[in-house]
């Protein structure tokens, strides 16, 4: 039995078979800042300084849209698929928690809860100090646990960058008044 929130619906992905709350298959650990790859030591075996080169690939984004969020039962764990929005037009599609699930189908659904969520109780700070989400990016996919990061803009202009849960990153774009782009790594479609 399948419930699928609004949304197109995605071909089969490969789901990790028990991701925790965490979107992961493994440890449910959040990664900080990622380093750069292939960057050597300070200095190589002969002694001398190295220079730091550019790493070995640049991500190349594509922006998508959410196209559904639901579960299969007797599955454990949500899923969010995401489609490219130019073409080939393909689909990518990771593990949530229930909870994020229900939160983020209500959010497509445009079902306001009778309290506000935290998602809502987040964009009310932003709103109050100022700042807004310029875009969320999902980045990639590290032993097991899909990255993925916010940017936030403030007053000046500035951009931040945070680390954080694909899921909680696409509740703040849903909780804007204002569209924000959802950028995902190409080499997560399939």
């Amino acid at each position: 039995m399948t419930m699928e929130s609004s949304g197109d619906k995605s071909a089969p992905a490969q789901v990790p078979s028990r991701p925790d709350e965490h979107e992961t298959a493994g440890s449910g650990q959040l990664s900080g800042p990622q380093e750069m790859p292939n960057q050597p030591d300070e200095h190589d075996a002969a002694g001398s300084e190295q220079v730091l080169g550019p790493p070995e690939r640049f991500p190349m984004f594509r922006q998508a849209v959410v196209s559904g969020v639901g579960v299969r039962l007797p599955e454990t764990f949500g899923r969010l698929s995401f489609r490219e929005l130019d073409e080939p037009k393909r689909y990518f599609t990771i593990p949530i928690s229930i909870d994020q699930a229900g939160i983020i189908a209500g959010l497509l659904a445009g079902v306001k809860p009778p309290r506000p969520m935290m998602g809502d109780l987040f964009c009310e700070v932003m709103a109050a100090y100022d700042f807004s989400l310029a875009v969320v990016q999902i980045t990639g996919v590290e032993n097991g646990v899909y990255l993925a990061q916010v940017t936030f803009t403030t007053a000046t202009g500035r951009p931040k960058m945070f680390p954080c849960r694909p899921s909680d990153g696409i509740i703040l774009a849903l909780g804007q008044p204002l569209p924000v782009p959802i950028l995902v790594d190409e080499d997560l479609f399939e």
